[in-house]
C-alpha cells in the first residue's frame, strides 16, 4: 500500500531553495521521524508531482538523490520504497553515507516543549468542561488582568512549586515574556531610566528593548551569576534560577548582592526594579531551586515573571507577572493602557488542567523524559571532545558546548568560529544555535546552545553525525 504521509509535505515555490531540494529534505525527515517506515511504498514520481503541483523532473531528482543516499529503493516494475537498511550512525555520530547535497533545514537541537508527549485527551476534556457553561464576563472580555479562577491556580502553583507567599490578586496574566516586559517597562520606567540585561541573553529581549526606545545596558556574568553593575538602578532583568543561555545558577551571596543594591539605591531615591525571570525552574534534576528573590525582598521592588509555553506548548501564549502588592495597580493600569493580549479563552481550560492535577502529572513525566534526553545527548556528544568542552547540566532543556581555545578568536573574515560551523551545518540540513549570537555587547564567546527536547535517539545521533562533519571540515584545517 502506498504511504499517505507524503500528503503532509508542503513546498514553497517562492523560496530560494530549489523545489527538489525541499522535497528531498521533507522526505528524509519523514523517514527519520518514522512517519515513513522501512518497506513502505511511495507514490510514483508522476503521482507525487501531481499531488504537490510540481514538475515531474523535480520529483524524479529528489527520488534519485534519496536513492543515492540509501534512504529509498527503486524496485523494477514495482515502484519506490523506503529502504530496509537506512543509513546508520555509530555512537560517535558519524553517518555511513555523508552527502554534500544542499538542503533546507530539517534538524535542530531545539529546546521547546516536546508536544508528542502532551496529554491531548486530558486537555481536550478540560477544554470541553470549561466551556460547557462559560462565564459571561469571559466571553465579553471583562477580565483584562486574567480570569480570576486561573489567577488563583497560578498563585497556588507558585506557592507549591516555588515557595512564594502570594495571592491571586498579585497575578497578572500575560501573553508571555515579551508581553510581560512591555507592561513592566511602560509601568515602571521614565524616559531616562536605564534597563539592564544579562549578556549573553535571549537576544530577542535586547531587540525588544531597543524597539521600545530603551537600549539595554549589559550585565556581565561569572560562575556565580549576574554581577551587580556599579551604581545600578532602573530595571534589571535577571535569571537567578538558571541563566539563559549559559545555564548558570546564581549563588546565594550574589543574590544578596542584588538585594543589597536595591536597598542602597532606594536610599538615594533611585529605585532598582528587579525582574526575576524564573526560567526552567520546572525541570531541575539535581538539588532544589533556590528561594526566589521576590520572596526575600522586603522592599516590594521585585517582580516574578514566567511562561507556560515552555512547559506545555509554544502556541499556548500564556504567561504571568507576579507583582508586589504595592505595585499591582500600576501594572494593571499599564496592561489596560496597552491592551491585554493574553489568550483569555484558554485560561479556563488551563485552570481546569491545573486543578485536576493533570498539569503536575505532566510536569513529572516530562522531567523524567528530559533527564533521559539530556543523558542521551551527553553520551552522543562524547566524540566531539577534540573541538568542544561541555558539562552535565543540573536542569533545563539545553546544555552549552564551548569551542576550545584555538577557536575562541575570530576567523580571518571577522566571523566567530561557531557562526562558520553553523553556516556549513545549514548547507547539510542542520540548524545550530550559536552562543556568540546571544551577546548584544562586547566580545562574544563561541559555542553552541544544544537543546535536547525534540530529537529522538535516531535523529539525535544523525544530527550529531552532521555536527561532527561540520566541525571537522571547518575547524580541523584552522587549528
Amino acid at each position: 500500500m502506498k504511504s499517505t504521509a507524503v500528503l503532509s509535505i508542503s513546498l514553497n515555490s517562492q523560496a530560494r531553495t530549489a523545489l527538489y531540494q525541499q522535497l528531498q529534505a521533507a522526505l528524509r525527515q519523514l523517514i527519520q521521524s518514522q512517519r515513513l517506515r522501512p518497506g513502505e511504498r511511495l507514490p510514483s514520481s508522476r503521482e507525487l508531482a501531481q499531488v504537490l503541483e510540481i514538475s515531474r523532473t523535480s520529483a524524479l531528482k529528489a527520488y534519485d538523490n534519496l536513492i543515492a543516499e540509501g534512504f529509498l529503493l527503486s524496485l523494477p516494475k514495482r515502484g519506490i520504497y523506503v529502504s530496509d537498511n537506512l543509513p546508520t550512525i555509530d555512537l560517535c555520530g558519524e553517518t555511513s553515507r555523508p552527502t554534500d547535497n544542499l538542503s533546507p533545514l530539517t534538524l535542530a537541537f531545539d529546546s521547546v516543549a516536546d508536544v508528542r508527549h502532551f496529554p491531548s485527551r486530558q486537555w481536550a476534556a478540560c477544554l470541553r468542561r470549561s466551556w460547557l457553561n462559560p462565564d459571561p464576563g469571559l466571553m465579553m472580555g471583562q477580565h483584562p488582568s486574567g480570569w480570576p479562577a486561573f489567577k488563583q491556580q497560578v498563585a497556588d502553583y507558585l506557592r507549591d512549586l516555588r515557595g512564594l507567599d502570594c495571592s491571586a490578586e498579585q497575578v497578572l496574566i500575560t501573553a508571555g515574556n515579551r508581553d510581560a516586559l512591555t507592561i513592566l517597562v511602560q509601568a515602571l520606567l521614565k524616559d531616562d531610566t536605564p534597563i539592564w540585561l544579562e549578556n549573553p541573553c535571549y537576544v530577542q529581549m535586547a531587540s525588544l528593548f531597543a524597539l521600545l526606545g530603551k537600549p539595554a545596558r549589559a550585565i556581565a556574568l561569572d560562575e556565580q551569576g549576574a554581577i551587580v553593575p556599579d551604581g545600578c538602578f532602573g530595571m534589571a532583568v535577571i535569571t537567578p534560577n538558571r541563566q539563559y543561555p549559559l545555564g548558570t545558577v546564581m549563588s546565594p551571596s550574589r543574590r544578596q548582592d542584588w538585594l543589597t543594591q536595591q536597598q542602597v539605591m532606594a536610599k538615594r531615591n533611585k529605585p532598582l526594579w528587579l525582574i526575576e525571570d524564573d526560567y526552567d525552574s520546572e525541570f531541575i534534576y539535581q538539588g532544589r531551586a533556590h528561594v526566589p528573590l521576590m520572596q526575600l525582598d522586603g522592599s516590594q521592588s521585585t517582580f516574578f515573571v514566567g511562561s507556560f509555553s515552555k512547559v506545555l506548548f509554544r502556541g499556548l501564549r500564556l504567561g504571568f507577572i507576579l507583582a508586589p502588592p504595592a505595585q499591582v495597580q500600576r501594572l494593571k493600569d499599564s496592561q489596560y493602557f496597552l491592551g491585554s493580549s493574553s489568550a483569555l479563552g484558554m485560561q479556563p481550560a488551563l485552570a481546569d488542567f491545573m486543578l485536576g492535577g493533570e498539569f503536575a502529572s505532566h510536569l513529572r513525566r516530562m522531567r523524567r523524559f528530559y533527564l533521559n534526553q539530556r543523558d542521551l545527548l551527553l553520551n552522543t556528544l562524547a566524540c566531539l571532545t577534540p573541538w568542544l568542552t561541555f558539562e552535565k547540566n543540573t536542569g533545563g532543556m539545553h546544555l552549552v558546548a564551548y569551542l576550545k581555545s584555538p577557536w575562541q578568536t575570530l576567523a580571518k573574515d571577522g566571523k566567530a568560529w561557531d557562526a562558520k560551523v553553523a553556516e556549513r551545518a545549514e548547507q547539510l540540513g542542520l540548524k545550530l544555535n550559536c552562543l556568540s549570537a546571544h551577546y548584544f555587547q562586547g566580545n562574544p564567546i563561541s559555542g553552541f546552545v544544544l537543546g535536547y527536547s525534540q530529537l529522538d535517539e535516531t535523529q539525535m545521533k544523525y544530527a550529531v553525525g552532521l555536527f561532527k562533519q561540520c566541525l571537522q571540515e571547518v575547524l580541523s584545517s584552522s587549528a
